[in-house]
């Protein structure tokens, strides 16, 4: 989700348990049988607390593992461009262990998946894999989103 707030800037969050300085676009998962534009608003609001509106799909992301590069994908990433419309920033399920907000500039984005693929240290829990996998996987979508509103923003 790319909730992009009165300032024109868009929010990145970090959690408590990611390596220092870790801060990344908020994410959210689709249950079963949700719609796609559901699961985005649905989370959108849990995660920010903020009222927001969709405003257009920037991009979607398909990622394969390396022993199936031509098979089904593993995982999809949708991002979406939301706008903030009220409500009071904070997450509303503290399970998100959400520590901190941050607002950038969309040109900040392609510094942003800088600091994720070169994450070197250790999150604060272990997470089943490697932090810097994670961030290398991370990145693609900040690159993405980066991409996508910088070329609308230059045919505007």
């Amino acid at each position: 989700m790319v909730v992009r707030r009165p300032s024109g800037k868009v929010l990145l969050s970090i959690k408590t348990f990611y390596p220092r300085g870790a801060y990344r676009l908020p994410t959210g998962g689709i249950h079963q049988g949700e719609r796609v534009f559901d699961a985005l608003l649905r989370e959108t609001h849990e995660e920010t607390g903020l009222d927001t509106e969709a405003r257009r799909f920037l991009a979607r992301i398909a990622y394969r593992g390396d022993s199936a590069p031509t098979g089904a994908p593993l995982f999809h990433t949708f991002a979406f461009l939301l706008d903030e419309l009220g409500g009071k920033l904070g997450t509303l399920d503290p399970a998100e262990r959400i520590e901190d907000w941050r607002e950038v500039e969309i040109d900040e984005l392609r510094r942003v998946a800088d600091t994720l693929e070169r994450l070197t240290t250790p999150g604060r829990e272990d997470i089943g894999g490697d932090w810097r996998a994670w961030g290398k996987f991370r990145a693609v979508v900040h690159r993405a989103v980066h991409q996508a509103l910088s070329v609308s923003t230059s045919r505007a």
